[in-house]
């Protein structure tokens, strides 16, 4: 099943869609819900980012083939994963342009599988996991990369704003082992891999991060990205396209 988040009829709305239908929602799609009537076509609609999150939570270096901020190739595995936060206010929506800070010289982007949490979640064993997971989506994880260089501060690297993008939509019960994750740039490939090479899957994430905070209904979670993001300039367009979920599209507008 997808579920998409819409912005129609002066209301946002959650939705099943399905081929280009979108169907209405009882319920919530945090708890119980059911599929309703037709409501609209996926046309007729501007889609939203598929996620209302308070926090967003992202692996650094979490696949076999990684790459730092210096450019090095990147193979270990860690005892954990190693975390860092995205402010809610990096969310993006599909189709919308994103904007890098006007003082960054090195723009990337990074593709990423996304995780949106169901319900309040804490100390939840990898083997329950799938319980607190609404769905899964495509995300595309923006960076300065100059700024990182400079003073190794993540926040300001991957914290402005617009550099989150996430959609277009959440796919439900997928299984997440064994997906083509790929990013391109004006059609061009940039990144080509497989969540298989994924150091930790999404359940072990998940359960890491549970071990010492929270996660509430409409947080996300970002999986890390496989070596051969691009840079990236004004006016390209900028593509994630995951097995099983869809193609994220956006356009880089000129510097905020």
């Amino acid at each position: 099943m997808k579920l998409v988040r819409f912005f129609w009829r002066q209301e946002i709305h959650w939705g099943v869609l399905e081929e280009d239908q979108i169907f209405s929602i009882s319920g919530s799609v945090y708890g119980e819900f059911q599929k309703g009537d037709a409501l609209c076509r996926l046309d007729d609609v501007k889609i939203l980012a598929p996620a209302e999150p308070a926090i967003m939570v992202c692996v650094g270096i979490n696949y076999q083939k990684a790459t730092n901020a210096e450019g090095t190739t990147v193979v270990e595995k860690r005892e954990a994963p190693r975390f860092f936060f995205k402010p809610a206010s990096t969310l993006s929506n599909p189709m919308d342009g994103v904007r890098y800070p006007a003082a960054s010289e090195d723009p990337h982007l990074e593709a990423e599988l996304c995780v949106v949490i169901k319900r309040s979640a804490k100390n939840v064993s990898k083997e329950d996991v799938k319980d607190y997971v609404l769905g899964y989506t495509c995300g595309n994880e923006l960076g300065a990369l100059d700024f990182a260089r400079q003073d190794k501060n993540v926040t300001r690297a991957r914290g402005f704003d617009t550099s989150g993008p996430l959609g277009p939509w959440l796919v439900i019960d997928l299984d997440t082992t064994n997906l083509s994750i790929k990013s391109r740039v004006n059609g061009e490939a940039r990144q080509d891999s497989n969540t298989s090479m994924m150091l930790f899957d999404v359940y072990e994430i998940i359960e890491h991060i549970t071990s010492f905070m929270t996660l509430q209904p409409g947080d996300v979670v970002w999986t890390g990205t496989p070596s051969g993001r691009s840079p990236v300039k004004v006016g390209d367009i900028i593509e994630v396209e995951i097995d099983g979920i869809g193609v994220l599209r956006n356009e880089v507008f000129a510097p905020s």
